[in-house]
């Protein structure tokens, strides 16, 4: 198979083939900063899926609070197969994916039940499952899918997952997703050009202030004016705020409490004051640092 890399992500890509070529029972976190490609690669995952059959979902904001929410829409192609598991696994999986919730002495039993699940569902094909964002769904779907991931070593099933950067889960192989060097930032704005390939200076400047994120340097080469790219225009300073970037960003702010967001908006106004200053100034506003 002919492999296509994404600009600056080819180790990533290559742990992603290796993981599709591996033995039964074999799952992978990719995490990273917003704008790291995550996404791009679960895509990529799926391209290179062979014969598998792919379930795909992602983890929500608007229904982290709904237990099993991100799980049911993961499994819900292969709900049929259900019918093959035993009585009492059939039931608690049925409760869990209508929104009936799941007891704590059923927990177990809902994990083998999905297990159960998958690999009755692999007998026809194998499996690539994959959930984007699993930090920012429910809690619950994060720990069934963790368990699960634990377990797969006899089901030709892969488990690949992504979540915000730093997350980890025990027992799973990870990858952090590293800021892209210049070479491919480079060339990443190279490819966002819309005529010839702009003067080294610009690519230089621009490279700079993407500082490697792949979503920050695409908003950029995608804001920029022809005069911009030729270099006869001053150059943008920061990616621009009305990009994927930004709303990434401003999407996470608006799931933070209230006092949170007061405290990250006087640090943003003045962020050399110190953290005296600052602790002033939140008790002034009525909050507190910590």
């Amino acid at each position: 198979m002919q492999i296509t890399f994404i600009c600056g992500r080819q180790h990533e890509c290559r742990q992603i083939q290796d993981l599709l070529a591996t033995p039964p029972g074999a799952a992978l976190l990719l995490h990273g900063e917003p704008g790291a490609g995550r996404t791009t690669l679960l895509a990529y995952a799926h391209r290179h899926a062979g014969g598998r059959t792919v379930l795909s979902a992602a983890g929500l904001a608007d229904e982290a609070e709904l237990p099993y929410a991100g799980l049911q829409r993961l499994l819900d192609p292969v709900r049929d197969h259900a019918v093959d598991l035993p009585e009492r696994q059939r039931r608690v999986l049925r409760r869990a994916l209508t929104g009936d919730g799941c007891g704590d002495d059923d927990q177990l039993v809902l994990t083998m039940a999905v297990l159960g699940l998958l690999g009755r569902a692999a007998r026809e094909r194998p499996l690539l499952c994959t959930m984007d964002d699993l930090d920012t769904g429910d809690a619950p779907t994060a720990r069934i899918l963790a368990f699960v991931a634990r377990r797969l070593r006899h089901l030709p099933v892969t488990l690949l997952l992504t979540a915000g950067d730093g997350s980890r889960v025990a027992g799973i192989p990870s990858r952090r997703l590293p800021p892209l060097d210049e070479t491919a930032s480079r060339a990443l704005l190279a490819d966002r050009c819309p005529g010839p390939p702009p003067p080294e200076p610009v690519l230089a400047t621009l490279a700079a202030v993407g500082a490697g994120n792949p979503q920050a340097l695409v908003d950029l080469g995608d804001a920029l004016t022809p005069g911009q790219w030729l270099g006869r225009e001053p150059l943008p300073g920061a990616p621009p705020t009305d990009g994927n970037l930004g709303r990434a960003y401003r999407a996470m702010l608006d799931r933070l409490p209230a006092d949170t967001r007061r405290v990250l908006l006087l640090t943003a106004l003045a962020a050399d004051i110190g953290s005296g200053v600052l602790a002033r100034a939140a008790r002034a506003a009525g909050t507190a640092v910590e």
